[in-house]
């Protein structure tokens, strides 16, 4: 058996933030699972579809950052920080722009999931890993 060195190990706040994108991709896929019957029954609605569709998106994005996350490539770090501002943003402008704004639609896990993402792959440790 081949030890791994310190400098192989992952760090917590990249375990964490590797983590926390799975709980984004259950959550996905849960969403798409509610929604495709529905899809199916109004086939004919450009809205359900267009709605089923992002979350198809997201959950495979989410899924092909999850499985390339050890590869420790660059890229890798960029994408997922991209794919969850995007989040980030899309959610607080739909929240805004729906007028449901308060405390609770600010602080869920729409925001905060996304939200700790992004601040755990901005540290140095994460920085450090993916260096390929």
């Amino acid at each position: 058996m081949s030890q791994v060195t310190q400098a192989e190990r992952m760090p917590a706040t990249v375990w964490a933030a590797r983590f926390i994108m799975i709980v984004q991709l259950a959550f996905s896929l849960f969403g798409i699972a509610l929604m495709t019957p529905g899809a199916v029954a109004l086939f004919s609605n450009p809205l359900i579809l267009g709605l089923l569709l992002q979350f198809l998106l997201v959950a495979v994005l989410l899924g092909w950052l999850v499985f390339r996350w050890s590869s420790r490539r660059k890229w890798v770090r960029w994408c997922a920080l991209g794919l969850e501002v995007v989040a980030l943003a899309v959610h607080v402008i739909r929240t805004v722009l729906d007028g449901e704004v308060s405390w609770t639609t600010l602080f869920g896990l729409a925001t905060l999931l996304p939200l700790g993402i992004i601040v755990l792959l901005l540290t140095p440790p994460a920085a450090r890993w993916f260096v390929r």
